[in-house]
């Protein structure tokens, strides 16, 4: 049974059309879609492709329509603007094909294949039309034959390479399932821009005097635009399809975006446990710290009370020296001078054995005079320095108390500031008291070292304590000289430590940086 096409070609043009048009629309609004596939930067140009080539169809349609209902023709300016359709989406196709190869084959050199196409084309029908002079009719058809010739069928083998081409492009394993669909459109294009075109309606211009529609008629039973309609609804088909690969490429880049945002809240939940319980600790320290500050600021309130307390005791000694002692012998010299006023004629005699007694008397005040002096600040000190004044006390010493007293001075001795001469001193003095107060030594030994640093320490052999017990930070504290011996160091940046064993005997050492006078003097200035 025979088929009538003459009806039936009306909706398959219909469905040619829909089918490029449905894969244009799909195709342009992917488009928008973030992808490292080249092909998605290019899905715009496949875009205009099928939405123009879908224009051109349905244009066919509707003359086709007109020409079966009422025998009427479009005019002569439709007849252009659908040619003009039709070789627009074949450039547009070109540019598809030209852009997707160049983004995957950056290193070669890019050729404008759309202008090359364009003035191929347009010298094509003017060439034809200046050899043959053809009627509007006959040359609009000409141009479409030409544009099918010329443009679709480049076209759709570069635009077949290109598809066929993504299939190695696509390595992700849960893309891979789709990528036979580029496959597919690639071999569709291929046939749709090959077959389908090279059978054209028939005119002048070989080869479609001999292969054009008619041909194909004959050979298949069925008209070309058939095949062209199949073809185009496989590609669409196999396009829409092949879509699926951005959205598996989003679904995945969204899940590597999810998966960096759980590590990153992850890393910032340890950072911030990290910090929580590194500002737990600092608390903590800080709260010890605070307790340790209450403690020691208790501690020197209470020393400053004890030195107060010294100071007063102190003064009131050497009030009740002056008054006992060096006063009273001024009154005896005031009051013996006065009674030998009346007495220089009368008894001469006795007036000069009683001046003698007045110089001893004088003399006993003077030297202890000179012993308070000497407790107070030793002029030693001012006069001739550190090591003289030591001398002088280990010299007292020696007359005073039991234990016997050693000075021993290693290096070049150089001099020091006062304040930290003074301090120093000071330092020895309550070192040697302790010494002779509380550890009951048979032996002293006092240690000057003048190298980069001075260093001094007082040793003995006495019965030694427990250090932690000593120097511990508690408000009983009894041990007041050595925290005014720490005080002392303090003042000069200096670092003292204090060692003893029970029944070892105790040292006590400073060490001072070197002043910088002292340096500069002791460095060797060229001639």
């Amino acid at each position: 049974m025979a088929i009538d096409w003459t009806t039936l070609i009306v909706p398959v043009y219909f469905l040619y059309g829909l089918a490029f048009y449905s894969m244009g629309l799909a195709l342009m609004v992917e488009s928008g879609r973030a992808s490292e596939l080249g092909f998605a930067r290019s899905m715009r140009l496949l875009a205009g492709f099928a939405l123009l080539h879908g224009a051109h169809e349905w244009l066919e349609f509707l003359e086709r329509i007109l020409y079966w209902t009422n025998d009427l023709t479009l005019p002569a300016w439709v007849v252009w603007f659908r040619v003009a359709l039709l070789a627009s989406s074949f450039l547009a196709l070109v540019a598809f094909g030209e852009h997707l190869r160049s983004l995957e084959d950056q290193d070669k050199p890019r050729i404008n294949l759309v202008v090359l196409a364009v003035i191929w084309y347009a010298a094509s029908c003017i060439i034809i039309q200046a050899a043959n002079q053809l009627d509007e009719a006959s040359w609009a058809a000409v141009c479409d034959v030409l544009a099918r010739y010329v443009l679709g069928i480049p076209a759709s083998i570069l635009a077949a390479f290109v598809l066929f081409r993504q299939r190695k492009n696509i390595l992700n394993e849960k893309m891979q399932r789709y990528a036979i669909y580029f496959s597919f459109a690639a071999v569709s294009m291929l046939i749709y821009g090959v077959i389908g075109q090279i059978f054209v309606r028939q005119t002048l211009i070989f080869p479609a005097t001999i292969i054009n529609e008619d041909l194909f008629m004959y050979l298949c039973g069925f008209p070309v635009q058939v095949l062209r309609a199949l073809m185009a609804l496989v590609l669409s088909i196999a396009m829409i399809s092949a879509l699926r690969v951005l959205e598996i490429e989003a679904e995945q880049r969204l899940e590597g975006i999810e998966k960096a945002r759980r590590d990153i809240e992850y890393r910032s939940r340890e950072e911030l446990s990290r910090l929580n319980a590194s500002l737990q600790a600092s608390e903590a320290e800080a709260r010890q710290l605070l307790v340790e500050l209450k403690k020691r600021d208790s501690i020197r309130t209470e020393f400053i009370q004890q030195v107060t307390a010294a100071q007063e005791s102190e003064r009131k000694r050497i009030a009740r020296e002056l008054h006992d002692g060096t006063g009273q012998m001024l009154t005896g010299l005031a009051l013996g001078l006065r009674g030998l006023s009346r007495q220089v004629y009368d008894n001469p005699d006795m007036v000069v054995k009683r001046l003698s007694d007045l110089e001893v008397m004088a003399t006993t005040t003077i030297g202890e005079l000179r012993t308070l002096i000497q407790d107070l600040r030793p002029p030693q000190l001012d006069d001739m320095g550190l090591i003289p004044a030591i001398r002088s006390m280990l010299d007292r010493l020696k007359h005073v108390d039991a234990p016997e007293y050693e000075l021993k001075i290693t290096g070049d001795p150089y001099p020091l500031p006062s304040d930290v001469e003074t301090i120093l001193f000071r330092i020895i003095q309550e070192g040697l008291n302790n010494s002779a107060k509380h550890a009951h030594a048979n032996h002293v030994k006092v240690c000057l070292d003048y190298g980069d640093e001075v260093g001094i320490c007082v040793c003995d052999d006495g019965i030694g304590c427990d250090p932690e017990m000593v120097l511990a930070p508690t408000p009983t504290r009894s041990s007041w000289g050595l925290m005014g011996i720490e005080e002392r160091a303090n003042l000069i940046n200096a670092v003292w430590s204090f060692e003893s064993e029970l029944k070892q005997g105790t040292t006590l050492r400073v060490r001072v940086p070197r002043p910088v006078a002292a340096q500069s003097e002791a460095q060797p200035h060229d001639d």
